[in-house]
């Protein structure tokens, strides 16, 4: 039996992602879902714990959409003229030029982290929104952070191709960058595990699918399983489109809600051979 953590990212962003999330929980095959502690919905979390004991409930750390959680006096660097976050394009671009303080993202970073614990306790695993933190020198910085604050696990950033056509080697030999990018992550990833903290062997990467992660049951039966570790799906549902809150996943997220909303997933998942699973499986 092969294990799969499936985690909803972006609980916290609207009412109408909340509201998804809570229906893939009650379903069965998603597992964990991960908070935006700044945003205005992030509250919602607070019945989490008591109405889904199986998932693991992370913190979905955010620099790129929405109003700080830190005094906006305390994170200058990290917001546009309008008092939000820089969008992710100008974030890194600033922060690549050495105009964004690391001194400054650890005191956002750490707003939200008290801000979640709060609202939901001791978070069981972290991750970004739009994966920001990876990032040269960025990546360690929030890495640290966590280490320092006990959060024990981590989403990996290694990839588990699975392209929908062709195999994940001729698909890395069509697209060096792609599979460039991918070592130099998995080296950091090794580094993060020298701290101790634990993560799954790699997220599920899924290039030619579409839209998002919907085609869930076709995509397990095309993987190569990692051998001593759970993979990671990442989905993102939502019960209705908010354009100005979603970007380019807009469709997708309809979809995937309709798909892991559906309580008869988690059987025909165990009858392929995947059993869906938390992050306490990496314990």
């Amino acid at each position: 039996m092969h294990h799969l953590i499936i985690t909803a990212d972006d609980y916290g962003m609207c009412p109408e992602v909340n509201r998804a999330i809570e229906e893939c929980l009650a379903a069965g095959a998603l597992r964990a879902t991960c908070v935006m502690a700044n945003m205005p919905y992030d509250t919602d979390a607070a019945q989490l714990r008591r109405a889904f004991p199986q998932a693991s409930i992370g913190i979905h750390w955010t620099l790129t959409l929405g109003k700080p959680a830190a005094a906006p006096e305390q994170v200058p660097d990290l917001l546009a003229p309008n008092g939000q976050f820089w969008p992710a394009a100008e974030f890194r671009r600033r922060w690549l030029a050495r105009r964004i303080a690391p001194e400054q993202v650890r005191h956002e970073l750490h707003a939200q982290y008290t801000r979640f614990v709060a609202v939901a306790g001791q978070p069981d695993f972290w991750n970004t929104h739009q994966n920001i933190h990876v990032l040269p020198g960025l990546f360690m910085v929030v890495v640290t952070l966590a280490h320092e604050l006990g959060i024990p696990a981590m989403r990996s950033h290694r990839r588990i191709t699975v392209p929908r056509h062709g195999s994940a080697l001729t698909y890395h030999l069509s697209h060096p960058v792609y599979w460039l990018k991918g070592q130099i992550i998995a080296r950091w990833a090794a580094a993060a595990a020298r701290y101790g903290l634990r993560m799954p062997a790699g997220v599920v990467s899924t290039p030619g699918f579409g839209p998002g992660k919907a085609a869930v049951e076709q995509i397990v039966r095309q993987m190569t399983w990692p051998r001593h570790a759970p993979a990671e799906l990442v989905i993102h549902p939502a019960t209705r489109l908010i354009p100005e809150l979603f970007g380019s996943l807009t469709d997708s997220r309809l979809r995937e809600y309709e798909v892991f909303r559906d309580p008869m997933l988690v059987n025909r998942l165990a009858a392929a051979g995947v059993q869906t699973t938390g992050f306490e499986v990496l314990r």
